[in-house]
């Protein structure tokens, strides 16, 4: 009799640790669906060849993040797109404001509107490089932003190229997020 108590014990909690990984398994996936929800903002660039887009979800002591990202070449130039959600995008939106120029002659930073959206460029011209970045919500606890980054092209190419993404379509996608 023990040992029939012992086989339904185990098939009891077998049963319990089967249904607790199937959860697990199931929340795990759940949780990486978030940034691949963005790759399909992740545009093919004519003319471009695009890497494979990756991306990450964080979530630690109240800190939240998610991001994907993906690389893009053309001959010598090249691209990284980010799209950021979380707490650290939310600290990059106090650096904006409307009408804001600064040029040296190393570096040129503008902040301006464009479609409704805030937009930061930087571009050093020395190096030829820099970033456009778009913010694209501003809550505290899920500020979002887009990130084209550059190097080997012009700052104007830049932001024609970064205007070939959706901001719109990007800022749904991430507001539909946890």
């Amino acid at each position: 009799m023990r040992k029939n108590y012992q086989k339904k014990s185990f098939g009891t909690c077998g049963k319990i640790l089967l249904v607790s990984f199937a959860i697990l398994f199931v929340a795990a996936a759940v949780q990486a669906e978030s940034y691949q929800t963005l790759y399909p903002c992740l545009i093919d660039l004519s003319g471009w060849t695009g890497g494979e887009p990756t991306g990450m979800n964080m979530n630690m002591s109240g800190m939240v993040m998610i991001n994907s990202t993906r690389t893009y070449s053309k001959g010598n130039k090249e691209l990284t797109v980010i799209i950021m959600k979380g707490n650290q995008a939310f600290g990059m939106a106090g650096m904006q404001g409307s009408g804001m120029h600064m040029e040296t002659p190393e570096v040129k930073v503008n902040i301006k509107t464009i479609n409704g959206f805030q937009v930061q460029t930087v571009y050093d011209k020395e190096e030829n490089s820099g970033a456009v970045t778009v913010f694209l919500t501003h809550e505290q606890a899920g500020g979002a932003f887009f990130t084209l980054s550059y190097a080997g092209i012009s700052e104007k190419e830049a932001l024609v190229l970064a205007k070939k993404f959706d901001w719109e379509k990007i800022k749904s996608k991430i507001q539909s997020l946890r």
